[in-house]
């Protein structure tokens, strides 16, 4: 059985609906609530690595505010400020992904059967 680690907000409706999907999977699923538990800088720097994405992918600020901040200087933000970590990221073994809309799913993880659910 494949386990996966889920990054997520508890008050977010869509990691409330990726618990969903994910529990109709039969998956080992382990639940971080990034807010009580924020991710280290090694986590995030580990996360973006596994994403194959820079921090501006990331962040949750609009494109017009990410564009007045150097990568860096996004990357320390959302280690000093946890709320701005984009989510549901979903960690597998060798990759990661946002899990934003829910169905890239579809295409990040395809050997499931999303469809009764997506």
């Amino acid at each position: 059985m494949e386990k996966l680690r889920v990054y997520f907000n508890p008050a977010c409706s869509k990691c409330k609906k990726l618990r969903v999907l994910l529990a109709g999977q039969g998956l080992e699923v382990d639940w971080v609530n990034y807010l009580e538990n924020p991710l280290s800088r090694t986590d995030i720097e580990r996360l973006l690595a596994k994403m194959e994405v820079r921090p501006s992918a990331l962040i949750r600020l609009s494109p017009e505010e990410a564009s007045q901040h150097s990568e860096d200087e996004l990357f320390q933000m959302m280690v000093d400020n946890p709320v701005l970590l984009n989510r549901p990221i979903v960690e597998r073994e060798d990759a990661a992904f946002l899990c934003r809309p829910l169905e890239i799913i579809q295409e990040k993880m395809p050997d499931y059967d999303w469809s009764e659910y997506l």
